[in-house]
């Protein structure tokens, strides 16, 4: 049996964990003066729902959810419980806008350790049981395929099995999945499988899926040497959905509009540490790729010394000796990208999206990535899921395994995997991270 549940199957399991507790607690196992069981079952239910919502928000800041999280640890518990104890602490502050009274200390108590418990537990025994069943798996894909496939999944290995492919016919391969009872077979498009009969494994218990298929579910990224055009196509008509893009949109001029007014302070102040550190000009307006191509000019604060780049352009590197020292604390904290909320409000970018390139760099990349012109399908973005995933792209190769994660985006880009990435950068930025 495959345990390997999605991500949303996982949440969906802890918001009803969280949902049961909070409304269950209070009834029965809390003084009858407790202020949840003095209101109606609706207003309380309400109540648990917004504990579990936050539950999940907060849990997702923090990095309970996090999909590359495989081991749990003694670490993992307490991330749990500081879950958990946040999100009680909005409902009291829910409860009491509400009700003008706050929720009893036991209740609290109670509803922030049994969460923690039982939604921590349901991990533990999900991360067992997958590496009790581990899934059978043969890679019907070149040799240099099934290396990097290995190499990827390295920290996930307890979860697979790894079967041999035969050497030979079709029927080999059907009869070592019969007979080994295998769980996966992945199969490389590329490849001449017209005789396999696919009906009959599927019927004896073997999945088959495409290599891109694999990526997608089990790392989160979609290499670019694996999908032709066919794909990209049904990709540009998902991202084109003129309700995607209204909605979007809102929310794009929400947040930049409330990032520019809560951060204008500490703008004020990096703005001062920039000039008495090195002077003016203390904006630095580069010129971008954004939307289908279109060139325009992000505003970032100034980070590195001046004539940073009298030589030309140059690939963003992760200790650069350009970066000066206030340079470096506002690169870590991302108070450099506030600006760029002016772009957003603008409609040169987005909050998310994959960050735009620089049109020193397109052409190489265009020439020499596969479907590297894909990115700009969508606006760029100040943040992305590459951003989160990966990190700096200082050449071609980690170019191309950023274009991977861009376009994973691009296949799953909604307002439910953009919060997922608001998220995860808030987590990132609060570790002083980049």
């Amino acid at each position: 049996m495959n345990w390997n549940f999605s991500k949303g199957s996982k949440l969906l399991v802890n918001a009803l964990v969280a949902l049961v507790v909070a409304y269950i607690i209070p009834v029965y196992f809390s003084p009858p003066t407790e202020m949840l069981s003095l209101i109606s079952r609706e207003k309380h239910f309400f109540y648990a729902f917004c504990f579990s919502v936050s539950f999940l928000v907060l849990g997702e800041m923090i990095g309970i959810s996090d999909r590359r999280l495989f081991q749990l640890s003694m670490r993992h518990l307490i991330l749990y419980f500081v879950s958990a104890l946040l999100a009680s602490i909005a409902l009291v502050l829910i409860v009491w806008i509400f009700e003008y009274s706050f929720v009893g200390r036991w209740a609290i108590l109670k509803i922030t350790c049994y969460t923690s418990l039982f939604t921590f537990a349901f991990s533990a025994l999900l991360s067992l049981l997958i590496k009790k069943y581990r899934n059978k798996v043969v890679l019907l894909v070149s040799e240099s395929k099934r290396l990097q496939i290995r190499k990827a999944l390295s920290q996930k290995e307890e979860a697979f099995e790894w079967v041999q492919p035969p050497d030979g016919s079709s029927k080999k391969i059907e009869d070592l999945c019969i007979d080994q009872k295998i769980d996966l077979l992945v199969i490389d498009e590329s490849l001449s499988l017209s005789e396999l009969d696919i009906l009959t494994l599927m019927q004896n218990g073997t999945r088959v899926i495409g290599i891109v298929d694999f990526w997608e579910r089990y790392l989160d990224k979609i290499p670019p040497h694996d999908v032709d055009r066919s794909w990209l196509a049904q990709v540009d008509l998902h991202i084109k959905n003129p309700l995607i893009h209204w909605m979007k949109r809102i929310m794009d001029l929400l947040i930049s509009i409330t990032g520019l007014v809560l951060f204008f302070p500490i703008l004020g102040l990096a703005l001062i540490l920039i000039g008495l550190e090195s002077g003016f000009p203390l904006f630095y307006i580069q010129k971008r790729t954004g939307y289908l191509g279109r060139p325009y000019s992000m505003i970032k604060l100034r980070t590195m010394k001046k004539g940073a780049e009298g030589d030309g352009a140059q690939w963003a590197k992760k200790k650069d000796s350009r970066v000066t020292k206030i340079g470096k604390f506002l690169r870590n904290w991302r108070i450099d990208e506030i600006p760029q909320f002016w772009n957003i409000i603008k409609g040169e970018m987005s909050v998310v999206g994959p960050r735009p390139e620089r049109p020193e760099f397109q052409a190489e990349l265009n020439e020499k990535v596969p479907f590297w012109y894909a990115r700009n399908l969508v606006k760029p973005g100040l943040t992305g899921w590459a951003q989160i995933r990966f990190s700096y792209a200082s050449d071609l190769s980690e170019s191309e395994e950023k274009l991977s994660y861009d376009l994973y985006y691009l296949k799953h880009a909604s307002l439910v995997l953009d919060m997922e990435i608001i998220l995860s950068t808030l987590r990132s930025v609060s570790k002083g991270s980049r």
